[in-house]
């Protein structure tokens, strides 16, 4: 099992350590959900079979049914196996925590899904959308409160093409055309109608939320793995390579989440890095070190 095709953006990290015997399981856990990060179906069986005895110490019980295997990356799909005499599916896609989780690491999926999502809850207010009484500023408010943020869950996540953004931008531009009672037959243009219901574009809005999601990263634990992946993501970027025997995979190269940080902010993913570093530290620290260059060093330093 594994969180998802970006480790560096999905969710806050929690270590466990269970142990049985001379196994050792490192996992990630969310709540009620657990993501167990293996390098092979044997190591999954293995894992699994650690993991529910581990678990059964505290009255927990594996719900084998949504237990499911993925692989992440490159690869073939595992086949489906048996723990203790369940047994677990391989998948190509799953919902995990909300989102849809590919094993090609497409966003395009989980688009398509929340933008269908949304479209029921923006049917369900089909009464309050035409309420006479009710002024259009509420009637915002309410689309930015129950529509939106089902809209853009996860949305800091997502590596946009421009068919995703389309796709997106006209979703919340046939929203707001709904809410201001805009017939089709109306030659209307799109600046007009977002100057009336104030809302910002929802590139606007996942940038900053993408922003967000870095600089919180960024300033976590260097033993946490989200940390590491975004990281190793940043030395990419300046060349530095995991290891000496990584290759790039062959064809044209995807866009990456990394290069979508670089378009939001025209600036080089390390400059990002030294940014959130120093909001770690923060003044204080700064001026009781006096040495700035201990930040701008750190990137370059850590292994």
């Amino acid at each position: 099992m594994c969180p998802g095709p970006c480790p560096v953006l999905r969710g806050h990290r929690l270590d466990t350590s269970a142990h049985d015997g001379a196994a050792r399981n490192r996992c990630l856990v969310y709540a009620d959900d657990t993501a167990l990060l293996v390098g092979s179906p044997t190591d999954a069986v293995a894992g699994l079979s650690s993991f529910g005895r581990a678990a059964s110490t505290f009255g927990l019980q594996i719900s084998w049914p949504k237990t499911k295997l993925q692989n992440i990356g490159s690869g073939t799909q595992p086949p489906a196996f048996s723990v203790d005499g369940n047994s677990v599916d391989s998948v190509s896609s799953l919902v995990y925590l909300g989102s849809v989780q590919t094993s090609d690491g497409h966003s395009r999926p989980d688009i398509n899904r929340r933008i269908g999502l949304a479209s029921s809850v923006m049917s369900s207010l089909c009464a309050i959308r035409n309420e006479r009484h009710l002024p259009i500023a509420t009637k915002v408010r309410i689309y930015s409160t129950l529509v939106q943020s089902v809209l853009l869950y996860a949305s800091e996540t997502w590596t946009l093409h421009s068919s995703d953004t389309a796709k997106l931008m006209a979703f919340h531009m046939r929203c707001q055309r709904q809410i201001l009672h805009i017939k089709w037959h109306q030659f209307i243009r799109n600046d007009e109608v977002e100057a009336t219901t104030g809302l910002p574009p929802l590139c606007e809005l996942i940038s900053r939320r993408r922003n967000g999601l870095f600089g919180h990263v960024a300033r976590l634990q260097k033993d946490v793995p989200t940390h590491k992946v975004l990281r190793s993501c940043v030395y990419l970027s300046l060349g530095r390579l995991p290891d000496r025997t990584w290759r790039r995979r062959p064809g044209r190269p995807r866009s990456r989440c990394i290069d979508r940080f670089r378009m939001d902010n025209t600036a080089p993913p390390a400059d990002l890095w030294k940014r959130a570093i120093r909001r770690r530290y923060g003044p204080r620290w700064l001026r009781n070190n006096n040495n700035n260059n201990m930040i701008t060093s750190a990137l370059y330093s850590d292994k």
